[in-house]
């Protein structure tokens, strides 16, 4: 089955690469694409906020965001999407239970060491009928690496703190197990981008003299420059008709009731 392409916008694109670089940008860029594709009721929890950027581009307005990182959060209030800010974990935050119609989470779930814990939270904070949006990495991430080596791929995972990189059917059977039903499965990005994502996010990594020589280089790139490069990577299909490195789901909360 071939998915229809998936694309995000120059100007989105632009301020991607000029926020974040060419690598992270690439993955954030394919997160927004997909994120913008789905439906959002009212009241929205954004789960492990951090900064707010991903969301700020998907999303207008956002009843709350959650994460402890309380530096992050000083940025995601800069932002001016979020209605109130919490700086606890999701299970310690007190929210109401049934209070919460959508909870979005881009590229959280997978670092979470109990992840059990919060599923059977974010099930319990969820309205009947409310729905669970997330995007993360797959199974499918480690081994599309530079190195097709599981000790560099264990590296990298243990660099980006990766824990949960579970497949489609480990998924399925986590979020059925704290009352949900998945909808949507979406792969993103194919194999060729998320080893272009690795040897950029490699370079990124290259210090001399306590400066990261990626960096020196990217900041002096002119704009006109960096303007070209958006709009050609904005024709980039992000979307991918197998195993994707990164994947969207949607799980909703069954109305017992029904």
């Amino acid at each position: 089955m071939t998915s229809p392409p998936l694309h995000l916008d120059t100007e989105t694109f632009r301020k991607l690469l000029q926020l974040q670089g060419p690598s992270l940008g690439l993955w954030r860029a394919a997160e927004i694409a997909v994120l913008r594709q789905q439906k959002y009721d009212r009241p929205i929890l954004d789960l492990g906020c951090g900064d707010g950027l991903v969301t700020s581009m998907v999303l207008p307005q956002v009843e709350i965001g959650i994460d402890p990182n309380e530096t992050a959060l000083i940025q995601a209030e800069s932002r001016k999407i979020y209605d109130r800010l919490i700086p606890l974990p999701l299970e310690k935050a007190n929210i109401p239970d049934a209070s919460i119609s959508t909870i979005i989470s881009n590229s959280v779930l997978e670092h979470i060491p109990e992840l059990d814990l919060i599923l059977q939270t974010v099930a319990r904070i969820l309205k009947p009928g409310g729905k669970l949006i997330s995007t993360t990495p797959t199974e499918a991430f480690s081994q599309w690496l530079t190195l097709p080596i599981k000790p560099y791929s264990n590296w990298r995972n243990r660099q980006l703190q990766h824990l949960n990189l579970w497949s489609v059917k480990t998924w399925t059977e986590h979020l059925e197990k704290v009352g949900f039903k998945v909808e949507i499965i979406q792969p993103i990005l194919n194999r060729e981008l998320v080893s272009i994502w690795d040897v950029l996010e490699l370079l990124q990594q290259i210090w001399i003299a306590k400066k990261r020589v990626f960096g020196v280089v990217w900041r002096r790139i002119p704009p006109s420059t960096i303007d070209k490069m958006a709009e050609w990577f904005s024709h980039l299909d992000l979307a991918t008709s197998t195993t994707g490195g990164g994947r969207l789901i949607v799980a909703r909360k069954i109305d017992i009731n029904l």
